[in-house]
């Protein structure tokens, strides 16, 4: 980046030509502002470049810091576009990095047949649809924690999930009025397997009261609820590389396994269930050590400033709406 930086800052450029232009073009996708480096993006308007140890630590943050999942090379570069950082050979370094994880090599999938067809459930909106099931039994924890009920929606794949001492109707009733109804509207289906927990005369009570269509997954087509069964696989992958031995400290990690899970895109959509829901990234730790651009430019807003530009601009949209006929 340093001969980017000198051509930038003083228009210095290589005596040869044809490096001369070639180095143009390259500078063509940067710009400077206050002295820092940025590249033009597709993604966002600018990404902040950053120096080889800045990306390292960057690195090390996003994939096992508070919101890490331990993700692979690809998704790792993901995530730190979407964060608004950049630098170069970040594919490369990104996939080093990854390798030279040791949590990554010891708790890595075993891929030993290719995956299935997809047999995708359409959900109409978000949080109309939610797929509930059980992880566990765990290493009993403190408390007496050994369970782990998860809930995931259909359309954004958010996680909701909670630490339990044992899978009972009770428990499940509690989960569904605190955990989704409260929070998320009344569901129009729910889709659970036959177990005791979920297939009892309390919980179709409740979905009967509330109008909720409870449908259970046959045990012939376990994959009915294939969205569940996925999301317990997840998080039980992001808890093994973050307790990394320490086993029995599972429910002290929960809710950081689930801020980074429902963070972090997916390399299908390449979209994460927190963009889908609200229509932006969430902002975590290393973009505040780091200024990432959208924390940068929203530092330099004075709140009089911003609350003045907002009233103006909502006023100009009501006057625009207005002329129209």
């Amino acid at each position: 980046m340093d001969k980017i930086l000198e051509y930038l800052k003083n228009g210095n450029q290589p005596d040869n030509r044809q490096e001369a232009q070639k180095l143009k073009l390259v500078c063509a996708k940067y710009t400077l502002i206050d002295g820092e480096l940025y590249r033009r993006s597709y993604a966002k308007p600018l990404t902040k470049c950053l120096r080889a140890e800045e990306a390292l630590k960057v690195m090390e943050a996003i994939h096992r810091g508070e919101c890490g999942t331990h993700a692979r090379g690809r998704s790792l570069v993901m995530r730190i576009l979407r964060q608004g950082f950049f630098w170069p050979n970040i594919h490369k370094d990104a996939q080093v990095f990854v390798e030279r994880c040791s949590q990554c090599q010891y708790y890595a999938d075993m891929q030993r047949q290719p995956a299935g067809y997809l047999k995708p459930i359409n959900s109409s909106w978000p949080f109309a649809i939610w797929g509930l099931d059980f992880l566990g039994p765990m290493p009993t924890a403190m408390k007496n924690y050994k369970w782990i009920l998860v809930a995931v929606d259909y359309f954004t794949k958010w996680i909701e999930a909670k630490p339990l001492t044992q899978p009972i109707a009770q428990s499940v009733e509690s989960f569904l009025w605190a955990n989704i109804v409260c929070r998320y509207g009344i569901p129009m289906m729910i889709i659970t397997d036959n177990g005791t927990p979920f297939a009892n005369q309390r919980i179709r009570d409740f979905c009967g009261e509330h109008q909720i269509n409870l449908k259970y997954a046959s045990v012939w087509h376990p994959y009915t609820n294939g969205q569940a069964e996925a999301a317990n696989k997840n998080i039980l992958n992001i808890l093994k590389k973050r307790l990394d031995g320490a086993r029995t400290r599972w429910p002290e990690e929960l809710p950081g396994a689930i801020w980074a899970y429902n963070t972090a895109p997916s390399e299908v959509t390449q979209e994460s269930p927190f963009s889908l829901l609200f229509g932006m990234d969430d902002v975590i730790p290393v973009e505040l050590e780091y200024l990432s651009p959208r924390v940068e430019t929203t530092a330099d807003f004075e709140p009089e400033a911003l609350q003045t530009w907002v009233d103006e601009n909502d006023g100009s949209r009501r006057v625009d709406l207005d002329l129209l006929e």
